[in-house]
């Protein structure tokens, strides 16, 4: 049944998590939060206990990464980079590293939070979790785009990419 319920989600859902880049005009994070809830919460096999520490202090970091990549897409507003001065590109280039640092700072910050309420393994599997919930959002989002799994470019029926959701 949990299955069919995040199949029905997801089928809300048509583009990849934030951090792939800038959403696409349709994007709707109340509907990707539900389906990222859920699979991140079966990947680390999360108890009742460990999910009602967990969320909170993930969802602190979610929005610290949020607020820098706002900043980082900011950066890409504007000029073309073709059209900048090389004292431009060198700013944009630099706060581009800046805002990579604070990602990576924030990351650490939290894997140490994350210490205080998983165990080890499950906060070593958070990463390897995120990734693949963006893997397969992004192979969701292309599977629409190309008419859905079978169709050009979508999966076989027999493909299991998609059994998470």
């Amino acid at each position: 049944m949990k299955k069919l319920t995040l199949v029905m989600l997801l089928g809300l859902c048509s583009t990849a998590a934030f951090s792939q880049g800038p959403p696409p005009p349709d994007f709707d994070e109340d509907k990707i939060e539900p389906l990222r809830i859920a699979f991140l919460t079966k990947y680390l096999d999360l108890s009742s206990e460990e999910a009602q520490k967990f969320w909170p202090v993930y969802n602190k970091m979610h929005d610290e990464m949020k607020s820098v990549f706002e900043k980082d897409k900011a950066l890409k507003t504007g000029k073309e980079i073709k059209d900048m001065t090389d004292e431009e590109l060198n700013k944009f280039i630099n706060a581009h590293f800046e805002n990579d640092q604070k990602m990576l700072d924030i990351k650490k910050k939290y894997a140490e939070e994350f210490k205080k309420v998983l165990p080890l393994q499950k906060v070593a599997l958070l990463t390897d979790a995120e990734n693949e919930f963006k893997r397969q959002m992004i192979q969701h989002a292309k599977d629409k785009k190309e008419g859905g799994p079978g169709g050009p470019g979508g999966n076989k029926p027999d493909d299991n990419r998609h059994d998470n959701f």
